[in-house]
């Protein structure tokens, strides 16, 4: 099965489909002279991209303070980092937003777990004034789980057999899935954004947000997604055949600094945070 796995991320041909615009814009943005013109230019080079961001910008989520029409209004009227958060939304939906029938998830479902967990890293961000950019936590916390839209697109059957397995055992998730697979969905995720030349920050979050202690060079980063993820699956939103036995990593609080104060307001501020992304959920 590892084998089979392998030779099925080798070619790029067969993984869900990102844009290329949206692959040089990851890199482009790297860049930390590069210019509203220059990002602006090679959005529009992809239609489709072009008009989410339109739409999104012009959505009750980013409140932009004046209509926008064009992307160079929305680069101008939201800033660089907010119109990156939209381009991964935008790219982002076609590939996260499948049911995962395997894992017993609807696409609905999937694609408000992904967003959640994305604005809860944000959110994180804020509250503990962490040094990483706000934009690259939410898109680590929007690509957290892709490794699961790859084993359920292409091993449905296989994901049947873990469900039932984890009804009469006591293990972990990611541990079953190694043992039928190979892989689990962390690593398959890895697999996946090294394929579409992802930067490193978010290939090492999605490789261990399950386990941040693993985390090599971004540990803060990852436990950011590890604490959003967790609580937004305790609250119920895209609860898998994995089910809720998750718990927050000692290492993840320790390294983000959280207390019980503020897993208690993040956890409060669940309602709040689903009725303002339902914009996003819809189209």
């Amino acid at each position: 099965m590892k084998e089979e796995i392998d030779a099925l991320l080798s070619d790029v041909k067969k993984l869900p489909p990102m844009s290329n615009v949206v692959i040089r814009i990851m890199s482009l943005v790297q860049k930390p002279d590069v210019s509203i013109n220059e990002v602006a230019a090679e959005i529009s080079k992809d239609p489709s991209i072009t008009a989410s961001i339109i739409k999104l910008s012009n959505s009750s989520y980013y409140r932009a303070s004046k209509p926008v029409r064009t992307v160079s209004e929305s680069l101008m009227t939201l800033g660089l980092d907010t119109v990156k958060e939209i381009i991964m939304l935008s790219a982002s939906k076609a590939v996260l937003q499948k049911d995962l029938k395997g894992y017993q998830l609807e696409a609905d479902e999937m694609w408000m777990h992904s967003l959640v967990v994305a604005e809860l890293s944000g959110r994180i961000i804020t509250l503990k004034k962490l040094p990483i950019p706000k934009d690259l936590a939410f898109t680590a916390g929007l690509l957290h789980d892709i490794g699961k839209v790859i084993l359920t697109q292409f091993f449905p059957g296989k994901i049947l057999n873990i469900r039932d397995e984890l009804k009469n055992m006591e293990t972990t998730f990611t541990e079953v899935e190694k043992k039928h697979f190979g892989y689990d969905h962390q690593e398959i995720g890895l697999k996946v954004l090294t394929a579409w030349n992802f930067p490193d920050e978010l290939k090492e979050v999605v490789s261990c947000h399950h386990n941040p202690e693993l985390a090599v060079k971004f540990p803060l980063l990852a436990s950011v997604v590890h604490i959003a993820n967790t609580i937004t699956v305790i609250s119920g939103i895209g609860i898998d055949i994995g089910g809720i036995n998750q718990e927050l990593s000692p290492f993840a609080i320790k390294q983000v600094g959280m207390t019980d104060k503020d897993i208690e307001f993040l956890f409060t501020s669940i309602p709040e945070i689903q009725k303002q992304l339902l914009d996003l959920t819809r189209g």
